[in-house]
């Protein structure tokens, strides 16, 4: 069995191509001076600035007092959907004072409250539209950005 090391057709030889001082020329490196006088001319075109961030200053010249339009009143809203809501809202919400402080409280108070959570929303699934607005300001189905 022959060596793999003498093999020279596997192209790993011990034996290294002796490097011609033409293939490679020695760079020596440039002097201090040189050096320097690179970094002058790099540095030269450089300036702190000016101004910065904090030197802005807005203009005071004001085009008119901007006054915001005055909100919707809380109530606008249609009487039933809004009573519905309570119903829907308020049903639970008592049920749960109720039981805290209230221990001893009847029945009939119970059931009521259940027919009251009930009834808001079965109020609210009423009030909800019956057919698409297919003319409204956006015209189909879709989204629309």
């Amino acid at each position: 069995m022959a060596d793999s090391r003498d093999d020279p057709s596997d192209g790993h030889s011990d034996d290294h191509a002796e490097d011609h001082p033409d293939d490679h020329p020695e760079q020596q490196p440039p002097d201090q001076a040189e050096i320097d006088r690179q970094w002058e001319g790099i540095v030269a075109g450089l300036e702190p600035p000016t101004s910065g961030p904090r030197d802005y200053t807005v203009d005071d010249e004001d085009e008119g007092e901007f006054v915001p339009p005055d909100p919707p009143a809380l109530g606008s809203g249609r009487p039933a959907v809004v009573l519905s809501a309570a119903g829907l809202a308020g049903g639970p919400v008592a049920l749960l004072l109720a039981a805290l402080f209230w221990p001893g409280i009847p029945g009939l108070v119970v059931t009521i409250l259940i027919v009251v959570m009930i009834a808001g929303g079965v109020g609210l699934f009423l009030s909800l539209p019956r057919d698409r607005d297919r003319g409204g300001p956006w015209g189909g189905d879709g989204a629309q950005v």
